[in-house]
């Protein structure tokens, strides 16, 4: 990528859980892009990659130069009946410290190419209706609007939209 010539995308490993953890309950805390207000645990991204890997389902790193993990990425079935089986739903989160540097576009390139690679239809991504970054990313790469689902969620004590992109990946 030429905004991050260094930037090393990877699977994740036991160790950048801590960085992953990081990551999400820095979300949790301050953001409305994921719509949980319990915090998670080491044990619990721990079982969460074991568990993605296992399906082979990717969990991707944006890795600094320095070591730091900056960001990641992945994917979990759609829904679970058979018929969504070429169906995934993405997640990609940035730390703080590294947004507006061109990490999403890394994370979210490579993740359309594993999911082009396992022969994956449709990616769709979930998206706080008010996270305009977000929706920008995935436009720039294709994704398409797939519908708006009002006050199905709530944090902060108000009601938030829920909308859908989506991108197909294969011809049919």
């Amino acid at each position: 990528m030429a905004d991050t010539p260094a930037l090393l995308i990877r699977d994740a490993t036991d160790d950048d859980i801590p960085a992953i953890v990081e990551i999400v309950n820095h979300a949790i805390r301050n953001s409305t892009s994921m719509w949980e207000t319990q915090e998670t645990t080491l044990e619990a991204r721990l079982d969460w990659l074991h568990t993605s890997q296992a399906s082979g389902f990717p969990v991707l790193v944006a890795q600094m130069p320095d070591g730091n993990v900056a960001g990641y990425s992945s994917w979990k079935m759609f829904r679970p009946f058979s018929g969504y089986r070429h169906t995934v739903e993405h997640s990609l989160y940035i730390a703080p410290a590294y947004k507006r540097q061109g990490i999403g576009s890394a994370l979210l390139q490579a993740l359309c190419e594993r999911a082009k690679a396992a022969n994956v239809h449709v990616m769709i991504a979930g998206i706080t209706s008010t996270n305009i970054a977000s929706r920008r990313l995935h436009e720039r790469f294709g994704f398409q609007h797939g519908g708006l689902l009002p006050e199905c969620g709530t944090k902060y004590g108000r009601w938030m939209d829920l909308l859908f992109l989506y991108r197909i990946m294969s011809p049919a």
